[in-house]
């Protein structure tokens, strides 16, 4: 079977098809708005619903329900859907997919009624869902598909889905769920909940029929399920994914491997962290007591809150588990998620808007903020969170504008799984600024692990993070994964990763890094002081002091890996783009064993105008700027750090490819090396003369400056007087 990860590329080069095909399409017309973050497409009537699955131009646009919509096949224009209403799926041609919803769906807490499919595979609302679908309600949904990947809101997801909500009736074959078929390897499902009934053959569940590596969170079923193989009140199969604070209480019944909350329920390695965490079902409604994942517990224990407090659940009239209040457990009743329905929380004084954001002043207004994720924000007062142990992101999706105003939240302390970080994820359109986080102490066993934000897809700007951040893969001191731009900002403290991709600032970057900064100590697997693995993005007029010891391969004072790659942009805009780093610089300790670089440790990319004074030390292909170069230009650059080895090791580069190393220089007294793969060796007098410089091209007009016979180059933004 293909998973949603391995299918990415197809999906990419679909779409692309599609586009060409479709460009000349005419836009369906809507109640408003152009589509884009801030003006979403306004959805009033069915016809208008329907039409966004008949134009491939609009599956990376975003839309708004402004009214509730009902589906019933018996009303004028009503039909019964053979295919998914968003994003069908083609299968006729062989690929896993040709087309998902890359865009954003809200709907605003409005209802879609009676929505009918009798189909194949991929059914559901969406058939395919790579973007978010957040704030949707359905009511009586009525799905029978013959094949796999059914699901009364979503076939399969690899996207977010956020505050939502089904109820009715779905069947099919393998991978069948209430809310989702199934959830793939980076897919995320928070504060969701089902109801009705779910039937299937193999891997059916109340929730999700299979958890394909990816993480449900504060989400619950009380669907009845029955299935034949791998049959689960919450998931049917956990293939190595993350449940947190779930819980089911509907009756399971299942031929084999059936269970209360899960049927089948496999850990993942380090990187991913796949874990189950105060996760419960009730052993009386499910009629099971047993389950391969989860606590089993009577129904009078689902309906005390001490169950659930001991377990670090965040709810209401508690502190020390956060001040979300994400649950409300009242005697004689299951835990209620107060993402929907009327027990919202108070939201602080302010209206929400950009005139009139919500007024952050204390902690418990701080909780607020994940209940109305769209809204703006400002911090009026430093905040401090000593004395609560937060187990999951305290806003776990944001898509609005949060402006700190200058001021600092200070000790924020979260031990969790993933997307672990003051915003779990920031979407497309959010903006995060003029934001301090004092001490803080980020620990999560699995990946997108950040001080600020786990996953960006929108802006941060003029923002910092002071502390500890510890996770396994893309793992940042500011930002875990960064798709969106981050300006103005830094980092300094302690990141360390089990797994790969870690940086001092960010983890991993395919979007723009602009005017950043990191400092302190930074370890694990393709590590750099500010980027662990630049993959396509672009770095900019930054820096890292940061001291940097890796594990076996792909370290830099800078970044460790940095290479071109077809990214997903925000929004699911596809491009093609070309990492590059520009006007920047690193400084500090550099150790680790195999490509090991004073500024990349392995390079297949664009370095412009950019130097390093890190010392180096490693094993083999150990370079003083780039330890190991496949591809990409070195253009007007230089190194002037000491640099240590054994086999392939060079003053500017280690080993690779020499083609390409344009006007770039070492120090070979500095460095102890009179040898490189390319670029040219100076002596210190000559590494501290202009003319070295300008004879070879170098910019000292608006790029570079010296001090002539007292320093090397050194970059203008940096501000450097060379005194009398």
């Amino acid at each position: 079977m293909m998973t949603l990860k391995s299918a990415r590329v197809q999906c990419v080069v679909c779409m692309l098809c599609a586009c060409l095909l479709t460009d000349a399409l005419p836009a369906a017309e809507f109640a408003g708005g152009t589509g884009e973050p801030n003006d979403p497409y306004q959805i009033g009537t069915a016809e208008q619903l329907v039409s966004i699955g008949s134009d491939p131009n609009l599956l990376d646009k975003h839309f708004v329900l402004i009214a509730d919509i009902d589906l019933d096949s018996n009303l004028p224009g009503g039909e019964v859907f053979d295919t998914a209403v968003v994003a069908p799926v083609v299968e006729t041609s062989g690929p896993f997919m040709e087309a998902a919803f890359w865009g954003v769906f809200d709907g605003d807490d409005h209802k879609i009624s009676n929505l009918t499919i009798r189909g194949g595979s991929h059914l559901g609302l969406f058939g395919v869902v790579l973007g978010v679908v957040r704030n949707v309600e359905l009511v009586d949904a009525d799905i029978s598909g013959s094949g796999d990947y059914v699901g009364a809101l979503i076939g399969h997801n690899a996207g977010t889905v956020v505050q939502c909500h089904s109820d009715g009736t779905v069947a099919g074959g393998r991978s069948v769920g209430g809310l989702a078929g199934a959830c793939g390897e980076d897919g995320i499902i928070v504060l969701s909940y089902s109801t009705g009934s779910v039937e299937g053959r193999d891997w059916v569940g109340g929730l999700v029929g299979c958890n394909e590596g990816g993480i449900v969170s504060l989400g619950y079923s009380t669907s009845a399920v029955s299935g034949s193989e791998y049959v689960g009140g919450l998931i049917g199969f956990n293939r190595g994914g993350s449940l947190v604070h779930c819980y089911s209480a509907g009756v399971v019944t299942g031929q084999g491997q059936a269970g209360g909350l899960a049927g089948v329920s496999h850990r993942a390695g380090r990187s991913r962290g796949g874990a189950v965490v105060g996760c419960f079902w009730d052993t009386e409604a499910s009629g099971l007591t047993t389950s391969a994942a989860g606590k089993g517990v009577t129904t009078a224990q689902m309906q005390d809150v001490s169950t659930f407090l001991a377990a670090g659940w965040d709810a209401v009239d508690e502190v020390a588990n956060g001040t979300c209040d994400f649950w409300r457990i009242s005697e004689g009743r299951y835990p209620q998620l107060r993402c929907c329905g009327e027990d919202r929380p108070v939201m602080p004084e302010g209206s929400g808007t950009t005139a009139e954001p919500y007024l952050i002043r204390d902690a418990r207004d701080l909780g607020t903020v994940w209940s109305q994720p769209g809204a703006c924000y400002r911090l009026e007062a430093s905040i401090d969170l000593s004395g609560i142990a937060w187990s999951s992101a305290v806003v776990p999706w944001f898509a609005g504008g949060f402006d700190g105003n200058g001021c600092a939240i200070s000790n924020l302390s979260i031990q969790g799984n993933r997307f672990v970080a003051l915003f779990g994820q920031s979407g497309p359109g959010a903006t995060i600024s003029n934001l301090g986080l004092e001490r803080v102490d980020v620990n999560g066993v699995g990946n997108y692990v950040g001080g600020l934000v786990g996953d960006n897809r929108g802006d941060i700007t003029s923002c910092h993070s002071a502390g500890t951040v510890a996770g396994a893969w893309y793992v940042g001191g500011l930002v875990g994964d960064n798709k969106g731009n981050i300006t103005a900002s830094y980092s300094e403290g302690t990141v360390r990763g089990e797994a790969y991709e870690v940086g001092g600032l960010v983890g991993r970057n395919s979007g723009s890094i602009t005017s950043c900064h990191s400092a302190g100590q930074v370890s694990g697997e393709w590590v750099g002081g500010l980027v662990g693995s630049n993959e396509g993005g672009s770095i900019a007029a930054s820096s890292s002091t940061a001291d940097v010891n890796g594990g076996q391969s792909e370290i830099g004072g800078l970044v460790g890996s940095h290479s071109n790659q077809i990214a997903w942009g925000p929004g699911g805009s596809v491009e093609v783009h070309s990492g590059m780093i520009a006007e920047s610089f690193s400084s500090g300790a550099v150790t680790g064993v195999y490509t090991v670089g004073g500024l990349v440790g392995k390079n297949s990319a664009d370095v412009i105008a950019s130097y390093s004074n890190s010392s180096v030390a490693g094993a083999n292909y150990v370079g003083g700027l780039v330890g190991y170069s496949s591809s990409g230009s070195i253009l007007a650059s230089c190194c002037t750090g000491a640099v240590a080895g054994n086999s392939y090791v060079g003053g500017l580069i280690g080993a690779g490819w020499a083609n390409q190393v344009t006007a770039s220089f070492w120090d070979i007294e500095t460095s102890g090396q009179a040898a490189s793969l390319a670029g040219t060796g100076k002596t210190t007098v000559e590494m501290q003369m202009a003319a070295t410089f300008l004879d070879a091209g170098w910019d000292f007009t608006s790029t570079w400056s010296i001090c002539e016979g007292k320093d090397y180059p050194r970059l203008q933004w940096e501000g450097i007087d060379c005194g009398e």
